[in-house]
């Protein structure tokens, strides 16, 4: 082999090592770039979660010393890095109603709208929701939109107490009390023993005492000046004000004709519900159904009732519904032992027990299908609730209810709740005066 080729082959052998060297010095060059950013990457999320944290923890500091503008401050700082913490969020929404920074209905409507980026998966959805529905009502004063929140919250978990007791305040201020009884009764059995006589007190105001029984939050709420009483006045402004804040709403509208027709201006009532009376929700509510079609009754437009009674989508039981149903058997559909079956199953649920009403209903169908006696019967003891209904009865009774340590206010009130026929609680006030210390 000739020099040259020698030379050729040497040169060929190694030219390869020579590449590899390149590679892996340029390897080696990356990694190192790799090791560095990684390290000032990881030092960067360190310094940030330390920066966060050390936010959060200022926040929850300061909203302790109730200095809730500067924990709104550091918790958005924390939300920053940690959006997805829903104690944080929780926190921070705290932090925007305490400031004094905006106005209360701004604070609500981005408290909420912070609440609302807390996804239904999560453990602290239902407190987000309860949260966000109290809002809706007290500061917004929404009621329906606060009644979806709070049934959402319900729906993920029904068993803290808040969510029930502030449904049940909202049926009281919407004048809806036909509806209030199932979230009372989940109050009851969530309340401590110690305290059910208060609560007792506070369920007989919903139902015989409506404007004393939303007093406290007529007050929070501005319709009642601080030092005044209630009265009828309050509720036409409290109901005209949940209407203008929601001005498309069904169930709103509702509660406002509802009260319109109680004044006897029917007239004002009609464009109320006309306007909505097509719309989904209030095709789906019961509350809906009996203002609607006990208006279209009362003017004698029969074939219109029916049509909307057969296109109702809602709950087919309760009150509302077999009330308004046994009316429409007995007055449109001329069937009055079908009437008497959804008579009787509005009667025995509240308010059916106070309902004298729905008694002469249920006489008129019985004296028709010839049943005179059990005609009489339902008539007299419509007359008995009537009476158990006088002002005068209840005006002892809210007198007697400022000492529910004297055993003779509990017998009285077991006394009137067994004259009503609700066994329940004059079962609860039996057990209270049987609780009370020996002496009293």
């Amino acid at each position: 082999m000739s020099e040259r080729d020698g030379w050729a082959a040497g040169e060929a052998g190694t030219e390869p090592t020579v590449e590899r060297r390149q590679w892996r010095r340029l390897a080696a060059v990356c990694f190192a770039v790799l090791v560095v950013c990684w390290t000032g990457w990881s030092g960067w999320n360190r310094f940030e979660d330390s920066r966060a944290q050390a936010a959060a923890a200022a926040g929850r500091q300061y909203l302790e010393e109730r200095r809730d503008e500067l924990a709104e401050r550091e918790l958005a700082v924390a939300l920053e890095r940690f959006p997805d913490d829903a104690e944080l969020r929780l926190l921070w929404a705290q932090a925007v109603i305490g400031g004094r920074s905006r106005s209360v209905e701004k604070a609500a409507e981005l408290a909420i709208s912070g609440l609302a980026r807390i996804p239904d998966t999560s453990p602290d959805a239902a407190e987000a929701r309860m949260r966000e529905g109290r809002l809706a009502l007290l500061v917004l004063q929404q009621p329906d939109r606060a009644e979806r929140l709070l049934r959402q919250s319900l729906q993920l978990n029904p068993a803290p107490i808040d969510a029930h007791y502030l449904l049940w305040k909202l049926y009281e201020l919407t004048d809806r009390y036909q509806e209030a009884e199932p979230f009372f009764r989940a109050v009851w059995e969530r309340t401590a023993v110690a305290e059910r006589g208060e609560r007792l007190r506070d369920w007989y105001l919903s139902q015989f005492s409506p404007l004393a029984a939303t007093a406290d939050l007529d007050r929070r709420m501005g319709f009642i000046a601080e030092g005044q009483v209630g009265s009828a006045g309050v509720v036409v402004v409290r109901l005209a004000t949940f209407q203008r804040n929601e001005p498309a709403s069904a169930i709103t509208l509702a509660v406002n004709a509802a009260h319109l027709i109680q004044l006897r201006d029917r007239e004002s009532a009609l464009p109320l519900l006309e306007s909505v009376q097509s719309s989904d929700d209030a095709r789906a509510s019961d509350f809906f159904l009996s203002v609607w079609l006990n208006l279209l009754l009362e003017l004698g437009r029969l074939p219109e009732s029916q049509a909307w009674f057969e296109a109702y989508k809602g709950p087919r039981q309760g009150h509302l519904y077999d009330r308004m149903a046994g009316r429409m058997e007995q007055t449109v559909y001329r069937r009055d032992e079908r009437a008497l079956e959804h008579f009787d199953r509005a009667l025995a649920v509240w308010p059916g027990a106070m309902d004298w009403s729905l008694l002469h209903f249920r006489a008129q169908s019985l004296a028709r299908l010839g049943r005179r006696q059990e005609a009489d019967q339902t008539r007299a003891r419509a007359k008995e609730i009537e009476l158990l209904m006088e002002l005068p009865v209840h005006q002892q009774l809210r007198q007697m209810l400022l000492n529910l340590n004297d055993p003779a206010t509990l017998r009285e009130m077991e006394k009137f709740y067994r004259a009503l026929g609700r066994s329940w609680e004059a079962d609860e006030w039996s057990r209270l005066a049987a609780d009370l210390p020996s002496g009293q």
